[in-house]
């Protein structure tokens, strides 16, 4: 059998028992989170690789098992982590932490590599089961993603009819999806997200645009995305819903210039002193969101941008008041007309919020010390049992050794009186 299987077939062993015991002492399923996948670039040619992410957001993990889905008439898997195995259209990914919860993860879980064989549509799937550190299982989310295999003239007109929505509610005016067939939109499509940047070359003049509704029966009008002129050009989708009465607009930033990096608004780094961003910061997610103390007024917060010519304005960070803030951070490009908004929705506890959050926090600072103290001691009993068996080592050989010397003695001495008696005789 070969080792890749074994070793695949071992840790499944090792994560179905931590689930099976945690899962008997803890029942009930903990906060939601959501699953998603996501791709490094959104359209490939075929023999092009892309890399598949796939992250969890809004809780940790201490152990998983993931399904995860592929179209293999368009995709042929090429390399991921040890710890998966494959099954025809089918990966299997199984993990467990180690340290018993320490090494818990959240964001990004792990990559895959693909490689692209026919142009069309694909799309990626996962379902599984995720438990947190405490062994409870994770009420989860999981959201897909698509990749376009190929940028031939209609390729996106040809996929209308393969991604019609299926919410006929009348009044919905949402988008299902957006394709285009440039890549380099920021950031990744959410039905809730109605401003996107993108950045193009001047030789291109247009964008074939794809946006396919929730509701089938919207109507939906494009506008902007001919005739593009060097600077800022606004692309936007107007979805009107199917009895007319609600209408959302998408809108698409696009600069068109010579020189690219000249309107870079991407971060490199965003970061807030004593707290974490959820999810992790990835220069193509411009929302996120954290919890502060009720003390904190203002933020510290470091915004470094890729460009270091860039500049950085951040406002409303003064005067954080308890509740929901929202905090923006404003990227302008070099070039003073490409800017780019990435928003924090920064929740401060209440006076009785935060008393419970120091409660909780004191909690589980004492089961730390307590594991740290039960470790130790377990550390301090295994060297000494160590000791003493060392000791009683010692002491065998030293009593083999004195037995030998002593037979030695004896035997010298028997010989040593019958020599004697025989020179007497």
């Amino acid at each position: 059998m070969p080792k890749k299987i074994v070793k695949f077939i071992a840790t499944s062993f090792i994560i179905i028992s931590f689930l099976n015991i945690y899962g008997s002492i803890h029942i009930n399923a903990v906060t939601t989170a959501t699953v998603y996948l996501k791709c490094n670039i959104d359209i490939v040619e075929k023999g092009e690789e892309i890399e598949l992410s796939f992250y969890i957001s809004d809780q940790k993990t201490a152990a998983y098992n993931i399904n995860l889905y592929f179209d293999k008439s368009k995709f042929e898997f090429v390399s991921g982590p040890e710890n998966i195995n494959i099954q025809e259209n089918k990966i299997i990914i199984v993990w467990y932490d180690q340290l018993g919860g320490g090494g818990a993860k959240q964001g990004e879980l792990g990559k895959i590599i693909f490689k692209a064989k026919e142009n069309g549509i694909a799309n990626f799937v996962a379902e599984g089961e995720f438990y947190s550190e405490k062994g409870q299982l994770i009420q989860t989310n999981f959201e897909a993603t698509q990749v376009q295999i190929g940028r031939e003239e209609g390729n996106l007109k040809e996929q209308i009819e393969k991604e019609q929505g299926t919410n006929t509610q009348k009044d919905n005016a949402n988008l299902q999806a957006i394709r285009l067939d440039k890549e380099g939109i920021v950031p990744d499509f959410q039905t809730n997200v109605y401003e996107y940047d993108l950045t193009i070359s001047n030789d291109i003049s247009s964008i074939d645009v794809l946006a396919i509704a929730e509701n089938p029966n919207s109507q939906i009008e494009i506008t902007g995305n001919n005739q593009l002129n060097e600077g800022l050009n606004l692309i936007k989708i107007n979805v009107i819903s199917e009895d007319k009465t609600n209408n959302k607009i998408y809108t698409i930033k696009t600069t068109k210039t010579s020189n690219i990096e000249l309107a870079n608004t991407n971060l490199e780094i965003l970061a807030i002193e004593n707290t974490l961003l959820t999810p992790p910061f990835d220069n193509h997610i411009t929302k996120y969101s954290t919890e502060v103390s009720n003390t904190i007024n203002k933020l510290n917060i470091l915004a470094v941008p890729e460009n270091e010519n860039a500049k950085i304005e951040i406002l409303n960070n003064e005067d954080i008041k308890e509740g929901n803030n929202i905090i923006n951070v404003i990227v302008t490009a070099q070039n003073g007309i490409t800017k780019r908004e990435y928003q924090v929705n920064v929740y401060k506890r209440n006076a009785q919020e935060e008393a419970n959050y120091i409660e909780e926090q004191s909690k589980q600072k004492e089961k730390l010390e307590e594991a740290y103290e039960i470790e130790k001691t377990t550390l301090m009993n295994e060297q000494n049992a160590r000791e003493d068996n060392k000791n009683v080592k010692n002491y065998i050989i030293i009593g083999i050794i004195s037995i030998i010397t002593v037979l030695f003695i004896v035997t010298m001495l028997i010989f040593y009186k019958k020599r004697k008696t025989h020179q007497k005789g």
